[in-house]
């Protein structure tokens, strides 16, 4: 009887890995890090280098419609398509978005816009996934809390974890606020060391501020949303957590590669936040602290950015 059961365990456990196996190439083939080793290593990438891609995300997609065992990635591959072909995905110079920000009318428009207006009209633009994405989860009937976007139970205990150093559960309001200062103080002191702005530099951008308030808003509703919270959503009840966590946070590294700060400490940093916002939204149920923390440092990121303009 023993046997039987442990057999029964052992067909379950073939199709999961091969579901999980699918998430981690699908992942892969949206994700830069193929870009990354074209950039880093060769010329440059081809510039038919992203069809091949785009054709591997289509191909995933279809296989889920056609492969009973691939059914539950159909959410997830749709995700990865609307992110890849819109433009969003990190790294890449290829898609909806960056073709029209590349567009002559486009380039035209910004050259005479005050910085504040076109900062604000790129940002509105780089919503557009989060918008599509948005839609379609409402339209498979999930609801807010189905995809995290709830502020969540934001005193909820922390999960103990090695890797936070903590060998029993505190409350998300303790270990959220600890670790957004940390993650802001630390991104200030990066960009003060690498940019060592005046104070000329310092006042200039201070009628900036509520503008750069207002992006970083947006910036991180929109990562938080279409890179994680809406994976999450549709790889959590598949794979559950762990797994799930995981497969997000190596694409939220890889995106970073090109980021601030920017190669192979920009993706272990941006890898460990991604994870950290994860598990915060996991844990809690809600969108709060992963917005909250990745708002916090963003807000002074489009500080210096706009002291440079």
């Amino acid at each position: 009887m023993i046997g039987a059961f442990q057999k029964s365990d052992n067909l379950q456990e073939a199709p999961r890995r091969n579901v999980s196996i699918a998430a981690w190439i699908a992942m892969l083939v949206c994700s830069n890090v193929v870009l990354i080793l074209w950039r880093e290593l060769l010329s440059g990438e081809p510039s038919w280098w992203p069809w091949i891609h785009a054709g591997g995300l289509v191909i995933i997609c279809v296989l889920t419609f056609i492969r009973a065992e691939l059914k539950p990635l159909q959410g997830f591959s749709f995700i990865l398509l609307a992110i890849f072909f819109l433009g969003f995905g990190g790294g890449w110079k290829w898609g909806l978005i960056p073709f029209i920000r590349t567009s002559t009318t486009w380039i035209q428009w910004e050259a005479q816009a005050p910085w504040a207006l076109s900062a604000l009209m790129t940002h509105l633009l780089r919503l557009l996934p989060a918008g599509i994405i948005m839609l379609f989860l409402v339209f498979k009937g999930l609801k807010r809390h189905d995809f995290f976007l709830v502020k969540g139970k934001i005193d909820a205990p922390v999960e103990p974890s090695r890797l936070l150093g903590m060998k029993k559960p505190e409350p998300w309001t303790r270990t959220g606020s600890i670790f957004a200062v940390i993650f802001t103080v630390f991104t200030i002191i990066f960009l003060v060391l690498t940019q060592k702005p005046s104070s000329n530099d310092v006042i200039g951008v201070l009628p900036l501020i509520p503008v750069c308030l207002l992006i970083a808003a947006m910036n991180a509703f929109n990562e938080e949303f279409t890179l994680r919270a809406a994976p999450l959503s549709e790889l959590v009840p598949v794979l559950g957590k762990h797994r799930s966590l995981m497969i997000t946070t190596v694409y939220f590294g890889l995106g970073h590669f090109y980021g601030v700060p920017n190669g192979i400490l920009g993706v272990v940093l941006a890898g460990f936040l991604g994870w950290f916002l994860g598990k915060s939204m996991l844990e809690t149920k809600g969108f709060f602290w992963a917005w909250f923390i990745h708002f916090l440092p963003d807000v002074f990121i489009f500080i210096f950015y706009a002291m440079n303009i």
